[in-house]
């Protein structure tokens, strides 16, 4: 066989090549070249015919690369834009798919058949997608006021904020620092759709209903041990927010108490009740990503709360419970959702 590349070569492009055609066929020149045999055991090993073995090798001794990254005949192998032209296509939708605008098939489509003079089937725009490795996305929600600078500037300052917060502790208290991260969920009887897996031709029928009635989860974890605290509670206010402490206090009475909380009124007001061994850290308002408790809530609702309809409050405070339950009890799950870099301080 006529070495036009060195096996080194060919096997980078077998590699890296962004054409799966040229791909396979890189691979039947690097089987050749690093272990020659009969076609029939070269199409076997690769999973080709015997004939493209046979037609391959002969064109590429006398061809060389030509042989190799040329486009075959038939239409699925015809291309009207080379990869890097596609991408440059693709980069005109970048900065809307960034902000989470909702860039369709279509629009895609519109902008390709400009540059190339004619119509294309949509699935030759899919095939592009899917070749580039665009995927559907679910966004991350942001506040339309949050500060990303402020956001940035608590996450960086907050070990110095832990340090500040331990001088008020008793000179006499030895109980180690525990930072701990806190917020309520609320929980209710109003559903709506979402996304499930189902089997070709099945179509998921559910129920969707828009009673008002809710219950909060309070939970408070300690990312660093893989431990939650929570109550369900019926209302969100100063003094509920006063018991859960108090339940915290008590779970966590061997420990000195850093937490983490939004600014929720009843978080801050002069009337809540903060037992001796904790203390509060107000983050930047406008800022839930900031908070780890909320990927608790984002389990709970993907898992156990979507597609599905409630009889009763009752029905929804023991789903509650079993999946806070199912939380405490797996504080593996629990360190690897909560533990936010700005969380990791040694006690």
């Amino acid at each position: 066989m006529v070495e036009h590349l060195s096996p080194q070569e060919v096997k980078e492009r077998m590699r890296n090549d962004p054409n799966p055609l040229y791909r396979e066929r890189w691979s039947i020149i690097y089987t050749a070249q690093v272990h020659p045999r009969e076609a029939k055991e070269i199409a076997k090993d690769i999973g080709v015919t015997v004939s493209k073995v046979h037609t391959l090798i002969p064109r590429y001794n006398k061809l060389g690369v030509r042989a190799v990254e040329t486009v075959g005949k038939g239409g699925r192998c015809r291309e009207y834009m080379t990869f890097k032209e596609e991408q440059n296509l693709l980069d005109r939708f970048l900065a809307r798919a960034e902000k989470g605008e909702i860039v369709t098939a279509r629009e895609i489509r519109q902008e390709y058949e400009k540059v190339i003079g004619h119509k294309v089937a949509e699935t030759t725009i899919y095939r592009i997608i899917n070749k580039h490795k665009w995927r559907k996305v679910m966004p991350r929600s942001r506040h339309p006021k949050a500060n990303k600078q402020k956001q940035k500037d608590f996450e960086d300052n907050f070990p110095k904020m832990v340090k500040e917060v331990e001088k008020t502790k008793d000179p006499e208290d030895d109980r180690p620092t525990l930072i701990m991260a806190q917020d309520e969920g609320r929980f209710g009887r109003i559903s709506t759709p979402r996304r499930a897996w189902a089997p070709e031709h099945v179509r998921p029928l559910v129920s969707s209903q828009f009673v008002r009635e809710y219950v909060y989860a309070y939970a408070a974890v300690a990312p660093e041990v893989g431990k939650i605290t929570f109550l369900v509670l019926p209302y969100s206010n100063t003094v509920m927010m006063s018991m859960f402490l108090k339940e915290v206090s008590k779970d966590f009475s061997s420990y000195f108490v850093i937490m983490q909380v939004d600014r929720a009124s009843w978080h801050l007001s002069k009337d809540l009740v903060i037992p001796e061994n904790i203390r509060l850290i107000p983050q930047p308002p406008y800022s839930p990503e900031l908070n780890p408790v909320e990927h608790i809530w984002e389990e709970l609702r993907e898992n156990g709360f979507y597609n599905r309809c409630y009889k009763s409050l009752d029905e929804v405070v023991e789903e509650l419970c079993d999946g806070l339950m199912e939380f405490a009890s797996d504080p593996l799950r629990i360190r690897s959702i909560t533990r936010f870099p700005h969380l990791r301080i040694a006690a």
